[in-house]
Parts: C-alpha cells; structure tokens; sequence
C-alpha cells in the first residue's frame, strides 16, 4: 500500500535543544520547574515544525538525554557497559547511549506519552514519535561474543518488543499518526565495508537475523488505524558508516523482505555506489530519503538536490518517496553540530525540495 497520508516530509525526531532548556538543566532546577521549561521548549518546537509545513510533528525529544533514554527511563533491568562492542562502535554510537539489555524488562508506565501529549494538545497536524527498536536496545550494549551472546540478543530482543508493542499500541489510541523505529546498527551489518569490518569479531548474519526477528515482533499483526504509519529508521546523525562500497544485497534482502513496515528512512548520499540500491525497495514501501545532510552547517543547493532525485520520483512515483535530513539533529541533550538557526536552515530547505514536488498536497 502506498503512502496515500501525504508524510512527504522527515526530521527523524531529535532536535537541536534551545539554549534556554540546556540552561535550565545545568542550574539543577526542581523537577517541577524543569518540566516547565521542557513543555516551553517543546511548545515552541511544535508551533516552528508547523510554520515550517512538515508532515508530522515531534517535541524534538527534549526530554530524553538520549535518544535511548525513553526506554532506559522507564523500564527497569538496564545497565551501565564497559568493554568491547564492536557493532556498536561500528555505527558510531556513543558509549553513553549504551546500555545491557535485561532478561526480563518491565515497563514502569508508558515510555512516550510525555513526549506527546504537548504536541498532541496543541498543533492541528500528525503526530510522530521515534522509538529506539527492540533488536537495536537487545544488541547495542552487548560484546556479541559468541553465540550465547546472539541468543541472549534475541530472547531480549523478544521480550523488549513486547514493551515497544505495547506502547505503539498505545500512542495509537492517544492519537499518533506515525511512529518510526530507530535501528542504526543494521547499516554496519547491510554494507560490504562494514561486514568486512566486523567479521571475524561477531557472526555477522546470526547478529542480523536476531535483531530483524526482534524489530518485527514488536509491530506485526498489531490492529491500528488505518491512517497510522509504521517506519523502520536506520540513520543516526549523519552519513551512515561504512557505505563507500555498497550494500551487501543478501543482507539487505532480509531486512526487506515481508516487512511489516510501511515506511523505511536511509540515507541517500550524492555518490551513487554509496546508496542504499532503491531497486530492492518494493513498490508501496515508501522510502523517506535522506538528501538533506545534517553532518555540516551549509543548507545544500536546491537544484543540486533537485537532480539527485528527479529521477528516484520519476522511478517509484511520487506516492512512494519523502523527503527527510539524512539523520536526527541531536541524538543525545549535548551532541547538535548546527544552531538553531542553522537547523532551521536545513528543516526549510526539506520543505522546500518537497514542496517543489507536492506543491500544496503536503
């Protein structure tokens, strides 16, 4: 089925937070004066993605420290790591976003209502959510060692899909429209450069089967609007690792085939042999490309964008393609390259190339 909801437009979710809520963190304000703050800033986020004519609106994930901290916060049995993590370091990830999966995790009340119930009170438009997948939470803390190691990611995995079920579930009937699920470590297990990288470390396809057995569990055969919108997002902030030689089609083939999700977020650099090869994609599942490059502060040259996809759109059709920044703005509190202004740039700039395509529709 394809996108006929009119989501022509992504930012992944995480915004570059204010200056003013960076503040008030740093003077050790109250709990209650904290969250004042946070609603102030997320209000103001929701109204500016409005002006700024994006499909569905987000509060920047100015509540988490982490893009991870929506699960870490609420629900129990995570723990620190030290040691080596190869897959992790392999798609860039911060050692302060990593957490030990637990054996039996148990939510301690919803994981994301928080962060929508601003948005939802006070923008007439789509709301979204990302979340972090249940195979990349089971998977981002472990050594993967062996192969007691992948098992142990996999029944994780299972059993936090359980939680992030629920809670989709959930942010459904408060009234989302779209929840996207983040899984960066797929791009080091997709690509020739990055499986390279890791064999010899890690039982590349075992780790990959887990992880894709894990993120669909969490979503398939859930009863949902008809208008909701599932995404599977494997950017993180910026250029995906490891992509100059290509993607492994065998590996991608099985992430691809009889997904459950309608939405599917990649990177989509200028330099075509780094691209994730479209032609995979089925038609109906609709690729939110990210063109939009949040690594450096210049907004890129339209035209330039124009021509790198004229011809993606004229392939798929226009039902089946958005457009988005190649990445989120700040996966944790402290990591935004650009300023405000700067992404703001860029968030105009989305908007602009999508508009030449959809016009008013969007």
């Amino acid at each position: 089925m394809a996108d006929d909801f009119g989501y022509h437009i992504d930012h992944h979710g995480s915004l570059v937070r204010p200056a003013e809520l960076l503040a008030a963190r740093t003077r050790g304000l109250g709990r209650e004066e904290l969250a004042a703050a946070e609603e102030q800033a997320v209000a103001a986020a929701a109204h500016a993605q409005r002006r700024l004519g994006l499909s569905a609106v987000g509060d920047g994930q100015f509540r988490r420290e982490h893009f991870e901290s929506v699960v870490y916060d609420h629900v129990s049995g995570f723990e620190p790591v030290a040691g080596p993590a190869p897959l992790a370091d392999a798609a860039g990830i911060a050692a302060a976003r990593r957490r030990a999966a637990p054996d039996s995790p148990a939510a301690r009340g919803r994981l994301a209502q928080a962060e929508v119930a601003t948005v939802l009170a006070i923008v007439d438009r789509p709301v979204f959510v990302a979340l972090p997948s249940p195979g990349y939470l089971a998977a981002l803390g472990s050594a993967l060692a062996d192969s007691a190691a992948v098992d142990a990611v996999q029944a994780r995995g299972e059993a936090l899909a359980s939680v992030v079920r629920d809670e989709i579930a959930a942010l459904a009937q408060d009234g989302v429209a779209y929840v996207a699920l983040g899984n960066p470590l797929y791009a080091p297990l997709l690509t020739v450069a990055g499986r390279e990288r890791l064999a010899g470390q890690i039982d590349v396809d075992a780790v990959l089967a887990a992880m894709i057995e894990a993120d669909r569990a969490a979503v398939s055969g859930l009863e949902l609007p008809g208008e909701f919108r599932l995404g599977l997002d494997l950017t993180d902030s910026g250029p995906i690792p490891a992509t100059a030689r290509g993607y492994d089609p065998v590996a991608l083939e099985a992430v691809l085939n009889e997904t459950p999700f309608q939405r599917l977020c990649v990177d989509f650099p200028a330099d075509p042999g780094a691209r994730l090869p479209l032609e995979m994609v089925k038609p109906g599942l609709v690729v939110s490309l990210g063109v939009v490059d949040v690594s450096f502060r210049e907004p890129e040259d339209v035209d330039a964008l124009l021509e790198l996809l004229d011809p993606v759109v004229e392939r798929r059709g226009e039902s089946d393609v958005a457009i988005a920044t190649n990445a989120g703005f700040a996966a944790s509190a402290d990591g935004g390259r650009l300023s405000e202004d700067q992404q703001h740039a860029k968030l105009r700039l989305v908007e602009t190339v999508a508009r030449y395509y959809w016009g008013n529709e969007i």
